[in-house]
């Protein structure tokens, strides 16, 4: 399972991990994110040979994953072909959580 995300959202997509976790420890899933990549390795032939062989791409969708051409150009352009060739499950996931204020935020702000 391939991770698409942007940058900015490293802590969403730590807690979605931690959410897939048991289907990791029963080996249903093998997921995959650029931060496994290790020191002096050529990342763009990683993260595209491991885009590839993904038969599962999550895409955490973000006004920072719509920002940033590399997802969309990139990751989202080759995760939707291989969907339509039918090799690969495309997933998004929504994520507005990181621009929403918490109740507590509210109160902070709000309170005399």
């Amino acid at each position: 399972m391939f991770y698409s995300y942007s940058h900015k959202d490293e802590v969403l997509r730590d807690e979605l991990e931690k959410h897939l976790k048991l289907l990791q420890r029963q080996n249903v899933i093998d997921s995959w994110h650029d931060r496994k990549i290790d020191a002096g390795t050529e990342w763009k032939n990683t993260i595209d040979d491991n885009l590839e062989t993904a038969d599962i791409i999550l895409l955490l969708i973000s006004s920072d994953f719509l920002a940033s051409d590399y997802c969309i150009d990139i990751e989202v352009k080759r995760a939707m072909e291989k969907h339509k060739e039918k090799s690969a499950v495309v997933i998004p996931v929504i994520s507005l959580v990181r621009n929403l204020l918490t109740y507590r935020d509210c109160q902070k702000i709000y309170s005399p």
